[in-house]
């Protein structure tokens, strides 16, 4: 009776162990899949306020013809101008119908009274603001032009002023280094119009991808009014997140869906 009662406690067992071994192998095998999506995407960048860029500068950068990208950020006060000088957010669509056209509307969300009778503070207001981009040049791997691209932040509104009002323009050269990763440098100047504070002056700045890790962007940016770190990465071809740093007294982050509509011809 002893061995015969051993014997299923032993089968049990066996069997509980391969299952086990079972489930690490599928754990392992499903992590290897998702590395693999994720080695083979390349990184994109996306700014803080919707447009591609760095962090908080746009580049001379438009997605393919057809692209979508909708998202939202978390703005730390440092990145902000008076009487914005509080932590917000903003959610955004960025839109290139062409290669070398983009649009973006975004909404800012801004503190303000509840009311003329209600003096509580909160994010009750919103501030709507648009971006349009035009890439006349786009550079081309082996040649040494730049993209060269000009953009426009609030040029009309039917309602106040914008603190992201302003005209640019902006150049962005990408160099790949063979076995090592692809280095991208920027370079801009922004003219603020009507009210516009965020942007004045010139900015720039540089991401690097290392080619062991194609979907990961290191990046250092000075963008008119102070200095910028981060790290942006691309994962599984669609979702971007972007997080960073001004001068270490605050952090920012962005996150993202993009996505392509391909027409068949």
């Amino acid at each position: 009776m002893n061995k015969l009662s051993i014997l299923p406690k032993t089968a049990v067992k066996v069997f509980v162990n391969v299952m086990v071994m079972v489930k690490v192998i599928v754990m392992v095998i499903v992590i290897v899949m998702v590395m693999v999506i994720v080695m083979v995407t390349p990184a994109t960048a996306q700014t803080v306020i919707g447009t591609p860029g760095l962090m908080n500068i746009p580049t001379a950068e438009i997605r393919d013809g057809g692209t979508f990208d909708g998202g939202g950020s978390l703005m730390e006060r440092e990145l902000q101008a008076k009487p914005m000088y509080y932590n917000t957010g903003l959610y955004y669509i960025n839109f290139a119908p062409v290669s070398f056209f983009d649009v973006t509307l975004r909404e800012t969300l801004i503190k303000s009274m509840k009311s003329a009778t209600n003096h509580k503070m909160g994010f009750y207001q919103q501030d709507r603001s648009l971006t349009v981009r035009v890439r006349p040049v786009k550079e081309k791997e082996g040649k040494w032009w730049p993209s060269v691209l000009v953009g426009a932040n609030d040029i009309f509104s039917d309602h106040g002023d914008s603190y992201y009002a302003a005209l640019y323009g902006v150049v962005t050269k990408t160099v790949p280094f063979k076995g090592i990763g692809t280095l991208s440098a920027t370079a801009g100047y922004a003219k603020p119009i009507r009210m516009g504070v965020l942007y004045d002056g010139v900015f720039g700045g540089a991401s690097f991808s290392p080619a062991f890790a194609p979907i990961t962007r290191l990046m250092g940016e000075y963008d008119t009014q102070g200095f910028n770190i981060g790290v942006g990465a691309q994962l599984f071809r669609h979702l971007n997140l972007t997080c960073f740093t001004r001068e270490f007294k605050g952090f920012s982050a962005t996150v993202s869906y993009q996505y392509t509509i391909r027409f068949k011809r």
